[in-house]
């Protein structure tokens, strides 16, 4: 029987991360907990950290369940890169930069289960812009906009992670070019306030950042996915995403570029 999953995102999967949190998953309580893993490398220094934690039941609290004691390591071009357990459950490798165009494996081993995954980082698709205009915030709700060119040959996909004030978001946007090879893109986000706490809504001075990641398509399934995983407004079933990951871990690993650009609400 396929775990059914209740996802709540928390993870800052770049190798900015401004907490070590991950990717939260429920299960009903009947079904055996399972590992979750979520790994990256990316272009920039330092690019490589792997979360493995495990799934949890409904009932229980949203905090990281980090699983320690695993061996994590990365391969690529006949190197071989061992991670070290920098906190519960968090594995990190300083020696790792990522090259676009090159493929990476990963191989989690935690008490005798072996974890494995591949991905192909893609070419670097230069970040152009990030604006907000005027009319396009308020208390509770930011709509700016993200520009890039998307390269003529197609085939590319593309990831948007959100922070205010340097704090992840829940929501993020996954694109691909299906309709916009060698065009300008401009896309808006949506960096809101979902929850009563007014003291999370937006105002003046806040910082709002958009990091974009060029992702393969084996990370953009899973992401695009995700989206389901609660199940949809016609009130199908909520199923697992598409993971890369084979052993029978949940999550996903994924080799990116990533950059960063930040506006400030005036």
């Amino acid at each position: 029987m396929k775990t059914v999953v209740r996802f709540i995102i928390l993870a800052s999967i770049s190798m900015l991360w401004s907490c070590e949190k991950a990717i939260d998953l429920k299960l009903k309580d009947n079904e055996s907990p399972k590992y979750v893993i979520e790994g990256t490398v990316t272009n920039q220094p330092n690019g490589a950290k792997v979360a493995i934690s495990e799934t949890k039941n409904f009932g229980d609290d949203n905090q990281f369940n980090g699983i320690s004691g695993a061996s994590v390591k990365i391969e690529n071009n006949g190197n071989t890169f061992m991670l070290t357990e920098t906190s519960k459950g968090i594995y990190e490798s300083t020696a790792v930069t990522g090259t676009p165009g090159q493929t990476y494996r990963l191989s989690v081993n935690i008490k005798g289960e072996v974890f494995t995954a591949s991905s192909t980082m893609p070419a670097v698709v230069e970040f152009l812009d990030f604006t907000l205009k005027p009319n396009d915030v308020d208390t509770t709700r930011a709509t700016p906009r993200v520009k890039f060119k998307d390269p003529v040959a197609p085939g590319n996909r593309y990831w948007f992670q959100q922070y205010i004030n340097d704090q992840l978001q829940i929501g993020y946007k996954v694109l691909n070019d299906e309709y916009t090879p060698g065009q300008e893109v401009n896309e808006y986000l949506v960096f809101e306030n979902r929850t009563k706490n007014r003291a999370l809504n937006l105002k003046k001075g806040d910082r709002l950042t958009a990091e974009m990641h060029c992702i393969d398509e084996p990370v953009f399934t899973y992401l695009f996915s995700l989206f389901g995983a609660n199940g949809s407004d016609n009130g199908a079933a909520p199923t697992n995403p598409l993971s890369n990951i084979s052993g029978g871990a949940l999550g996903f690993f994924s080799a990116h570029t990533s950059a960063r650009k930040t506006i400030t609400i005036p």
